[in-house]
C-alpha cells in the first residue's frame, strides 16, 4: 500500500498521514523532512534537488508500504508505483489559520517583530497565502493536484468540513475496501 497525501501548506497532509499511518501500521514519510537542512534558526538552507531525491528514495526503500505527506511535484522524481493519491483541498483561510497556530507553537516569540525569525515567518506566510493563485514554476495548487492525478493509480480530493481524524478514517476505509474485496 503506497499513498501520497498532498495539498497546500497547512492543509493537514502531514497530520492526516500520521493518523492514517498509525491506524494502518504503515510508515509515514514527510517530504518537509528532506527539503531543508537542519539549521538554527530553521529553514535557512535547502537541500539540493539531488539530495532531496536521494534521501526520500532511500527512506521509501526501507518499507514495501508507505505514506508520503506533502508536495513532491517539483522534485523530478522517478517514483515507484503509488496506489492512492489524496489531494487535501483545504480553504486558504483555514490553511493560514493552521499555519499561524503551528508557527506560533513551534517558535513562539521568535516570529514576533524583532524576533530572529520574524522576516522568514512573514515571507513564508506570504508564500503560503499565494498557493492557490500561483502559476508556473514552484509549488502551487494546480501542479500538486495534477501530479497526484498523473502519478497515482487512484485519486481522491478532500475538501474542508471534516476533522483530520474523520478524514484519515475516510481514507482508511477507501484503502481497505479494495483489499477486502480481493480477499473474498
Amino acid at each position: 500500500m503506497r499513498v501520497l497525501i498532498s495539498g497546500g501548506p497547512g492543509s493537514g497532509c502531514t497530520s492526516t498521514a500520521k493518523i492514517l499511518g498509525g491506524k494502518l501500521g504503515i510508515p509515514v514519510v514527510d517530504s518537509d523532512t528532506f527539503f531543508f537542512k537542519p539549521t538554527n534558526p530553521p529553514y535557512l538552507e535547502q537541500c539540493s534537488p539531488e539530495e532531496r531525491r536521494e534521501l526520500l528514495l532511500a527512506e521509501l526503500e526501507r518499507s514495501e508500504d508507505w505514506i508520503i505527506s506533502g508536495s513532491i511535484a517539483t522534485w523530478g522524481l522517478e517514483l515507484p508505483v503509488i496506489n492512492f493519491g489524496v489531494f487535501m483541498d483545504t480553504s486558504k483561510g483555514e490553511r493560514l489559520r493552521r499555519l499561524e497556530r503551528r508557527e506560533r507553537e513551534r517558535f513562539g516569540s521568535r516570529i514576533d517583530a524583532g524576533g530572529d525569525m520574524h522576516t522568514e515567518n512573514r515571507e513564508f506566510m506570504e508564500w503560503a497565502a499565494a498557493y492557490e493563485d500561483r502559476v508556473g514554476k514552484g509549488r502551487n495548487r494546480g501542479m500538486d493536484r495534477e501530479f497526484l492525478i498523473q502519478q497515482c493509480r487512484n485519486f481522491i480530493e478532500i475538501g474542508d468540513g471534516q476533522s483530520l481524524d474523520e478524514t484519515a478514517a475516510g481514507i482508511r476505509d477507501l484503502l481497505i475496501k479494495p483489499v477486502a474485496l480481493r480477499e473474498e
